[in-house]
């Protein structure tokens, strides 16, 4: 019987750690093409149902009218995340299809899931992922052949607005959408360490595979800032060159080319990253370039989050301690600053694998257009401008007063556990108040 037994066991050891995941349309493609929707939930819930080490989780609701789903992926089978955290465990947050015309890390998660779960590679013991399989449900369910025609696949795949036509990227602390309402609870729930945000980018073509936007350093502030900057982010870079791909950082350029170099892109709390950073979360957003095959893209995908896992394995009492330390002085501080400017003279050189660029005349409009020549690349060092100055401090009040006619605001201040208490009686109260002294729409219409 006990021969039985194992012999059982060792089936569905083989079954669970072998080559028997399931497939999806990726897969079956050869990397050219990414699964639907529905393909999507189905391979998560088999994998749920298969590993002992996976759970699927609904956690509210969507525009789509689909629930949002996260998955939750720990080697030692706790699913909990208050017992997670007294294991002084840290925990990794990865967001994907936001832009679902950029379903890389769709893909890439799953690729990283089946390696994490294998025994021989496993996930390590002190970290856990949270992951959101797809978070624009709308926008991925409207698929067509016929968006961002110039991308280098996949062969179809969804459109950039959510069901509302938001761009979902813009809404974390506005919160219009259900979409946003869930991610500001799921972020509470899990109020992960590491935070990153899978993306494809688009704009200039260089030779670089994949590039990342890591979160304002001056913005994050202080112990976090400097961890950031000076740690974290450069073991990336090591990280990612150990795979075979040299990353930059995202490329922002602020001339026609980004021969000349560029400043770091400013992740203003409508953002994914600025968001997670008001809650002193260390974060991300990786964007691999869409002129590149897409098979290489995922790859460079999956390889940066396992660069992601491999440094908070490595740093997780430092990391747990610098966020602890940080939120601890937060609340004694009394000035806060809110506004930045990025630094002119401060600068660090970066290595940029670029192509010539040229102009040629189109052949839809007959007028001179911009190209790069791929028969031309070069290799040189150009500035990176990543340092910004604080240009606004605020003193930090007794207290804020909100009309309750506002209620829109207070909704919002708790959806991020921001403590209110209502005045029980009428009050007469010496206050300072805010004023707008003036507004003005801007020129152009954006997004």
């Amino acid at each position: 019987m006990r021969l039985i037994y194992s012999l059982i066991m060792l089936s569905l050891s083989l079954v669970a750690y072998g080559q028997n995941f399931p497939t999806t349309r990726y897969e079956n493609s050869g990397g050219k093409e990414t699964p639907t929707y529905p393909e999507i939930i189905e391979w998560w819930k088999k994998m749920d149902a298969l590993s002992p080490y996976i759970q699927m989780k609904e956690m509210g609701p969507t525009d789509a009218g689909n629930p949002l789903h996260l998955i939750l992926i720990s080697w030692d089978k706790d699913f909990d995340i208050h017992s997670i955290r007294n294991k002084k465990k840290t925990i990794i947050l990865i967001n994907n299809g936001i832009h679902p015309g950029e379903p890389d890390g769709i893909d890439a998660s799953r690729l990283l899931t089946e390696e994490v779960i294998d025994p021989k590679h496993h996930l390590p013991e002190n970290v856990v992922l949270a992951i959101i399989p797809v978070y624009n449900i709308g926008g991925t369910l409207n698929r067509s052949a016929n968006y961002r025609v110039d991308q280098n696949g996949p062969e179809e795949f969804g459109f950039r607005g959510n069901s509302q036509n938001m761009d979902l990227n813009r809404d974390f602390i506005k919160c219009d959408t259900k979409e946003a309402q869930t991610f500001t609870k799921i972020f509470h729930e899990v109020d992960p360490d590491v935070f990153v945000d899978n993306h494809v980018s688009d704009g200039a073509d260089y030779q670089h595979v994949m590039t990342l936007l890591t979160s304002q350093h001056n913005k994050l502030g202080g112990l976090a800032g400097t961890f950031l900057n000076e740690i974290f982010d450069p073991a990336l870079y090591v990280g990612m060159k150990s795979f075979g791909w040299d990353m930059v950082p995202y490329v922002n350029h602020f001339g026609e080319t980004p021969d000349h170099g560029w400043n770091q892109f400013w992740d203003s709390p409508r953002y994914s990253s600025g968001y997670a950073s008001l809650w002193t979360t260390f974060s991300f957003v990786p964007e691999t370039h869409m002129l590149k095959p897409y098979q290489q893209r995922v790859e460079a995908t999956r390889d940066l989050m396992k660069c992601f896992i491999a440094f908070t394995s490595a740093h997780a009492p430092e990391i747990l301690r610098i966020r602890e330390q940080t939120k601890k002085q937060q609340l004694v501080q009394k000035q806060f600053p809110i506004a930045w400017k990025w630094n002119r003279s401060a600068f660090t050189e970066i290595i940029y694998k670029g192509y010539e660029s040229g102009y040629k005349t189109s052949e839809v409009s007959g007028l001179p257009r911009l190209f790069y020549d791929r028969n031309k690349p070069f290799e040189k060092k150009v500035p990176f401008y990543n340092v910004y100055t604080d240009t606004l401090t605020v003193q930090k009040p007794k207290a804020y007063l909100i009309p309750q006619g506002w209620y829109k605001v207070i909704e919002r201040l708790q959806a991020n556990h921001v403590q209110l208490r209502r005045l029980t009686k009428d009050s007469l109260l010496e206050v300072e108040a805010y004023k707008i002294e003036s507004y003005q729409s801007a020129p152009r219409q954006f997004e």
